[in-house]
C-alpha cells in the first residue's frame, strides 16, 4: 500500500497527538508512508509562521518524515500546490492521498499508472487501512 499524507496531516501529526500522529506511526511501521519536498517546504513555512512558540517543530517534522519514502514533485500548476501534490502522487502510483482539505477531498480520485488513487480524510484513511475505529 502506498499512502501519501498531505501537508495538513503531517502538520497535525507533528504538533498534536491523536489520529494523524497514529496514521504516521502505523503507515511508517508498514513501509507505506510517502512524502515529497513540496510537503516539507509547505510544512516548514506553516510551522515557523503559526507555531513560533514551538521552535523544535521543524526538527520534529523532519525526524518524523525520515520514515517516509520520497516521490518527485511536478512543476505544473505552480499556482496551486494542492494540484501539484495530487498530480505528483497519482503519477507515483499512490493508492491513497490523505488530507483534511475539503476542496481536495471533493476530487474523490485521480487516475494513475496503477489504477485510481483514492482521496480520504484521516478518519476515512484509518478505517480503510486498519478497518477499526480510532478515537482522536
Amino acid at each position: 500500500m502506498k499512502v501519501f499524507l498531505d501537508t495538513n496531516v503531517w502538520l497535525s501529526a507533528t504538533v498534536f497527538s491523536g489520529l494523524c500522529e497514529e496514521l504516521v506511526l502505523q503507515c511508517a511501521d508498514r513501509g507505506w508512508l510517502y512524502s515529497s519536498a513540496l510537503v516539507r517546504q509547505e510544512a516548514h513555512e506553516v510551522l515557523i509562521r503559526k507555531f513560533p512558540q514551538r521552535p523544535d517543530a521543524c526538527a520534529l517534522f523532519d525526524l518524523a518524515r525520515q520514515s517516509a519514502q520520497w516521490i518527485d514533485d511536478v512543476a505544473e500548476s505552480q499556482e496551486d500546490n494542492d494540484v501539484r501534490l495530487v498530480d505528483a502522487t497519482a503519477l507515483a502510483g499512490m493508492a491513497l492521498f490523505v488530507t483534511g482539505d475539503k476542496r481536495v477531498l471533493s476530487w474523490q480520485s485521480r487516475p494513475g499508472p496503477t489504477g485510481l488513487m483514492q482521496m480520504a480524510s484521516p478518519r476515512q484513511a484509518w478505517q480503510m487501512l486498519f478497518g477499526v475505529g480510532r478515537d482522536g
